[in-house]
């Protein structure tokens, strides 16, 4: 971790981007660009953000190499998904030239602003992005950077033209403590990301040392790490208590949700079904209201963030894709299913890192407990190597054991994994797609034959 000095970001020159092509890099990346900085980047394939990228002026080149190294490349930054051994880190290192991570320069963007920042274990995402809606239906162009797709001008980043700034803060790689938010907001606090932090402790330093510079600290009053942490905050607004979720009742297409405010009571439809998402949106609601007074909260059109509960409906299969990556995700996003209907459930899962995997084993097994069938992939190791934890066969096996009678299919490649699952799919089933490395290329494989199907049987 390093702090970006802030007049560097005021101060337009050449940058290098490594790995610019995952949804967290590329929105630092339209931050540069709409900076004026002169940008080029590489990655391991290009991808729909890469070519945002290039029409924006940036230079993409495919794969990792010193030869991509521009000789007046001035600082660069770097993907958490790469080590200190990436070719390109390693040379700009023997040159004296700084590379910073990702987390460190949004922090120094947010510094330079007035800042919601959104941290917690999960529903980071969904929460910043339904906290930009609501602040630009009410006139409010805050800029924002985000770790998801979209529907907002620049997609997964953007400057805006207001003072205020939304930012999703990433505890993982600990560059959390470099935020000092007006508003931090703690979604939900739970020990994770064990190849950065060795014990539940050493975790809770680190949101400490962010909710210490907070202004305000927006938690939910259920969650018991949460409050441990913001127990000597001077100013904290807890969530549950006031403002308060008064009902939630999912249905197939989303939810109606009365929230009550200040002693003001809302009703308002989220087209978003289970509790844990209800709970996201009255977390964006609070920052809205705290932020910048705003007290219409219409979500109605809130459009859901790329892999994030994304939903298609072919020849009567609803395929559901969504980043789910820990046990607590997986089990909201059961909860979001159960809501479309009795149906039977269909599900793919690609654990992300080994340690991950070893550490919350026995969760992962639980968490699918319920589906009909479940096809694992390999690990997505996002650099880990295969000594730091266990890979999807001992998962496999812990399901076995724990599902008595659930099917547990272990696949080594994509293609393999879809052939499988379409032997099985039938009219009315709900196949889940789940997890955030590799696997969502299976979506389209998998609707392609969809479609096929259809055809061939019209």
């Amino acid at each position: 971790m390093n702090d970006l000095p802030a007049h560097w970001l005021a101060s337009p020159t050449r940058v290098h981007l490594i790995g610019v092509g995952g949804v967290g890099m590329a929105g630092v990346a339209r931050l540069l660009q709409q900076g004026g900085f002169v940008l080029s980047g590489s990655d391991t394939a290009p991808n729909r953000l890469t070519e945002g990228f290039q029409a924006k002026g940036g230079r993409f080149f495919r794969g990792h190499a010193v030869a991509h190294l521009d000789d007046d490349v001035v600082w660069a930054v770097r993907t958490p998904a790469v080590g200190e051994d990436n070719p390109e880190v390693a040379a700009l290192r023997a040159r004296h030239i700084p590379v910073f991570a990702r987390g460190d320069v949004l922090a120094a963007f947010s510094r330079q602003r007035q800042t919601v920042a959104v941290a917690g274990a999960h529903g980071k995402t969904t929460t910043s992005a339904m906290l930009t809606h609501l602040l630009r239906n009410a006139g409010i162009e805050c800029g924002y950077a985000i770790g998801g797709e979209t529907g907002f001008p620049g997609r997964v980043g953007d400057a805006g033209t207001s003072p205020w700034f939304v930012c999703e803060a990433d505890e993982s790689d600990g560059t959390l403590v470099q935020y000092a938010p007006e508003i931090g907001v703690l979604t939900h606090v739970e020990w994770d990301h064990v190849e950065r932090f060795s014990s539940e402790a050493a975790l809770m330093r680190c949101y400490r040392a962010f909710a210490r510079r907070c202004g305000t600290l927006v938690v939910r009053a259920d969650d018991a790490l949460a409050m441990e942490i913001a127990a000597d905050h001077p100013r904290v607004i807890r969530v549950g208590e006031n403002p308060k979720l008064l009902s939630a009742q999912s249905d197939p297409t989303g939810q109606e949700m009365e929230v009550e405010v200040d002693g003001q009571i809302s009703r308002l439809r989220l087209p978003l079904p289970g509790k844990h998402q209800a709970w996201n949106a009255l977390l964006a609601i609070t920052a809205a209201h705290c932020a910048c007074g705003v007290s219409r909260f219409d979500l109605s059109d809130f459009v859901s963030v790329g892999r994030r509960f994304e939903r298609h409906e072919v020849a009567g299969v609803t395929v559901i894709h969504d980043y789910a990556h820990h046990p607590t995700e997986v089990r909201a996003l059961m909860d979001s299913v159960r809501a479309l209907g009795d149906r039977r459930v269909v599900a793919a899962f690609q654990p992300h890192r080994y340690s991950r995997t070893r550490h919350l084993l026995e969760g992962f097994a639980d968490a699918f407990r319920g589906v009909a069938s479940l096809h694992l992939l390999p690990v997505y190791a996002a650099s880990e190597g295969r000594e730091r934890g266990v890979d999807s066969d001992a998962l496999a096996v812990c399901c076995r054991q724990r599902n008595p009678g659930l099917a547990v299919g272990f696949h080594r490649s994509r293609t393999e994994l879809a052939g499988a699952v379409m032997k099985e799919l039938g009219p009315e089933d709900i196949f889940m797609v789940v997890g955030a490395g590799d696997i969502l290329m299976v979506v389209p494989m998998i609707l392609e034959q969809l479609k096929e199907k259809e055809i061939a049987h019209a």
